[in-house]
């Protein structure tokens, strides 16, 4: 048995009989014609992660599993609380790609909420799991308070009861990290690190709780 419950959170829209239902949360069309849906790569890295983490038997759960539509930030709360009511060792990972108006902007990054919590110590696993596996890409800190992760009032930080981290893979609106969520082994490799994290959260001897 795991230590923890892990609930995934594939961040923003739906698909909807093939098409993205969701403004924005994409990359611009690049000049060869492909383009970075968010929520399909949200999506993917997270069905991709609950594999790994059921190969490994380690518990965890998709609450965007069988749900093609967008749900409010709310309701994805209202979801992962409801959980947590019955699992009081969950911790909740939100799945992301950056977006920025200049097209230079690169590299990843984990947020977590405002303020000395739980999460900043898992966002530092995750930090360590990806730094190692991406070591030629930027990784974006914020140590005003003494750790790396950066603090934000996200809704699905601010308002999970558990313990949450969100993590930001790399940009889409950079040409060369787009280019790269598109690409399967990429994704392989971000899904890799992030189960690295998580079993060297399980395997320590530090509780979260």
């Amino acid at each position: 048995m795991s230590k923890y419950l892990w609930v995934l959170d594939a961040g923003h829209g739906g698909v909807i009989n093939g098409e993205y239902v969701t403004q924005g949360k994409r990359s611009p069309i690049w000049d060869d014609g492909s383009q970075y849906f968010e929520e399909v790569g949200n999506r993917n890295i997270c069905n991709k992660l609950v594999q790994k983490l059921n190969k490994h038997d380690i518990e965890c759960i998709n609450i965007m599993e069988g749900i093609n539509q967008d749900i409010s930030l709310p309701e994805r709360c209202a979801i992962a609380n409801k959980i947590y009511d019955k699992n009081k060792n969950m911790i909740f990972i939100s799945q992301h790609s950056n977006g920025f108006t200049k097209e230079s902007a690169n590299g990843f990054s984990i947020y977590t909420s405002r303020g000395e919590t739980k999460s900043d110590q898992i966002a530092t696993y995750f930090y360590e799991s990806m730094e190692k596996e991406f070591p030629k890409h930027k990784s974006r800190k914020d140590y005003t308070d003494g750790d790396a992760d950066k603090e934000a009032n996200f809704y699905v930080l601010k308002h999970t009861k558990s313990p949450a981290i969100l993590i930001e893979n790399f940009f889409m609106t950079n040409y060369k990290e787009s280019k790269q969520l598109m690409s399967q082994r990429f994704v392989n490799r971000i899904v890799e690190s992030h189960y690295l994290a998580i079993k060297n959260i399980e395997d320590s001897e530090t509780t979260f709780f």
